[in-house]
């Protein structure tokens, strides 16, 4: 029995081996001796059995990692989704609150619809950068911009009657370029004042 066990050990790769020394208790006697045999024939000490097995440790995390983000996604991805919830939760409560004042506060048809395009663009940009939302500039640039905004549509709208899906798009761009342009606007105006430690405030 254990000649049969030291001939099949004796064919064996070296991590094959090391991988049944990490699980010898599940071995018989004859099986053991054989398998330590062959270890000390191949120069195996037991500090190769502890890297063999952190070795599969960390693979075994490796792959776990791997299934977690084929069902759940990368963190990227999930806060993607999370920026698009809190996105969609602040406009149905913008929207909601609009809708549940009196008629004598609605706005008239062309400035709603300037409203909604306007409406999207600040909470989108208010969302992706709300790292920035300690700074003072980032809420005058967004307030200045949205205001802006919100006149340059109306009276695109006043021109050119309702805007086509393609052009509410573009209108909604509009949005993010005004910000960037106010903000960096902003910006340069604050570094002008304070020099450097207008990176802090901005």
């Amino acid at each position: 029995m254990l000649n049969d066990f030291s001939t099949e050990y004796s064919v064996r790769s070296d991590d094959e081996l090391l991988m049944l020394a990490s699980d010898r208790a599940s071995l018989t006697k004859e099986a053991t001796a054989a398998l330590d045999a062959e270890l000390r024939r191949r120069n195996l000490a037991e500090s190769d059995q502890i890297n063999r097995q952190q070795f599969v440790k960390r693979k075994e995390q490796r792959e776990a990692k791997k299934r977690r983000r084929k069902i759940f996604g990368t963190g990227r991805d999930r806060g993607a989704w999370l920026d698009l919830l809190w996105a969609i939760l602040a406009m149905a409560l913008i929207s909601s609150t609009y809708l549940a004042l009196p008629g004598r506060y609605h706005m008239t048809p062309d400035w709603r619809e300037a409203a909604v395009h306007m409406m999207f663009a600040s909470v989108l940009i208010a969302v992706v950068g709300r790292s920035w939302w300690r700074k003072i500039g980032f809420w005058m640039s967004l307030i200045l911009s949205s205001a802006t905004h919100l006149f340059v549509v109306h009276a695109w709208i006043q021109r050119v009657g309702n805007l086509s899906h393609g052009q509410g798009k573009l209108a909604i761009l509009l949005g993010f370029v005004l910000f960037f342009a106010v903000y960096g606007f902003v910006w340069l105006l604050r570094r002008n004042f304070y020099g450097t430690e207008a990176r802090d405030r901005t």
